[in-house]
Formats: structure tokens, C-alpha cells, sequence
């Protein structure tokens, strides 16, 4: 792009208020002018791509994200471990994880 020649978004942004809201005004409306609209390139996919899942609601990934699973455990034992995570304020996944870590380390070292 030459020095001289503003992309569309610095263009947009030195608009005034009001020309910005009648450039905007179609596009509210729904009425996306053809002459305004064309496929993304792949850079423009990639980055829409990773504004997307930014947008996403829900609990931030962690690590490889979760998995959902149903087990079954003693009703005992059960009522056990969640008395020790409210104490130590922790959540009962965070203790099964944790849990797991703490069996494969015992056995794989």
C-alpha cells in the first residue's frame, strides 16, 4: 500500500460521527450492498477465525480444553471429597484432575 493511500479502516475512522453512522446505517438495516461484500481472502479467514473464538462464550480453554464425562463414584467418598474442596476451596474437577496427575506420577516414576 503506498504512503499516501489510507486503508479503508483509517479512512472510516477519520470520518465524523455522522458520516460514520450513514456508512453504518445498510449495514444495520441488514442491507449489505453487493458492491460492498466479497469473499474473505485466507488472511482475512485466519484472522476472522480468531476473532470468532474470542467471542465465544463459555469457560476459557485450558491446556487441550475439557472433556465432559460421567463416572461413577462411592456415595461416601463422594460426600468426602466435596467436605475437602469446599474447605479448601477448590472444585471437585480440579481434585479429580489433580487426583489423576498424582496417580501417574506415583506409578510412572
Amino acid at each position: 500500500m503506498a504512503k499516501n493511500t489510507k486503508s479503508p479502516i483509517e479512512r472510516f475512522m477519520a470520518l465524523s460521527e455522522e458520516e460514520k453512522a450513514a456508512e453504518l446505517a445498510p449495514f444495520e438495516r441488514g442491507e449489505v450492498p453487493r458492491s460492498q461484500s466479497r469473499p474473505l481472502t485466507p488472511a482475512e479467514r485466519k484472522i476472522w477465525d480468531k476473532i470468532r473464538k474470542s467471542l465465544q462464550r463459555g469457560r476459557p480453554t485450558v491446556g487441550a480444553g475439557a472433556k465432559v464425562m460421567s463416572i461413577s463414584i462411592e456415595r461416601g467418598l463422594l460426600k468426602k471429597a466435596d467436605a475437602f474442596a469446599k474447605r479448601h476451596h477448590l472444585k471437585r474437577s480440579q481434585m479429580v484432575a489433580e487426583g489423576l496427575r498424582l496417580v501417574m506420577q506415583r506409578r510412572a516414576g
